[in-house]
């Protein structure tokens, strides 16, 4: 009897195994045949200058950390309202996938992006976990409390990703920079 509960259980986390390598080749794969213009055309616009506000109370514009009394000046309300609340943080979740496919694109004939692409993806996980904290404080209903710190935590790496990405194309010589700052 054991060693059916053995078989059942090895059968169980390789197909859970395979179904998370599916996912994955797909998502790969989907990156890959993308053009450029089909990546840019799924980022969803935002109000840059409401994420430049938010991020710039804690770092520089070049994306350095503030001295701690220059910084969190901003409240909770304030980066409620500016973001839009947790569907806000919802589409810089999204767009955040949108930014590493973008690294990825370069990545194709600049092959220098590798280290800027996957800075972007552990970036993309920081924000996701965030995400997933205000979802589960809002569940709690405690997400008044935690959403200042969490959220902003969110904008700032959000922040540094849209100038490592303008980095990443300026660097590389794209001729598109111009209407990636746009969108961006």
């Amino acid at each position: 009897m054991r060693n059916l509960y053995f078989v059942v259980l090895a059968v169980l986390v390789l197909a859970g195994l395979s179904a998370t390598l599916f996912r994955y080749y797909l998502r790969a794969r989907r990156s890959a045949d993308a053009s450029w213009e089909d990546i840019l055309n799924r980022l969803v616009p935002i109000d840059r200058d409401a994420i430049a506000t938010i991020a710039l109370d804690v770092v520089t514009e070049s994306g350095e950390s503030r001295a701690e009394e220059d910084s969190f000046a901003l409240d909770n309300t304030a980066i409620w309202s500016l973001l839009g609340g947790l569907k806000g943080l919802e589409v810089l979740e999204r767009n955040c996938q949108v930014l590493v496919d973008l690294a990825a694109y370069v990545q194709r004939t600049y092959p220098e992006a590798l280290m800027v692409a996957e800075q972007l993806r552990l970036n993309a996980r920081e924000i996701e976990w965030h995400v997933s904290r205000l979802k589960g404080a809002a569940q709690t209903g405690n997400l008044q409390a935690s959403f200042a710190d969490y959220a902003q935590r969110a904008v700032v790496t959000y922040y540094r990703m849209t100038r490592n990405v303008l980095a990443l194309y300026d660097h590389a010589g794209f001729t598109r920079l111009a209407e990636l700052q746009q969108a961006i």
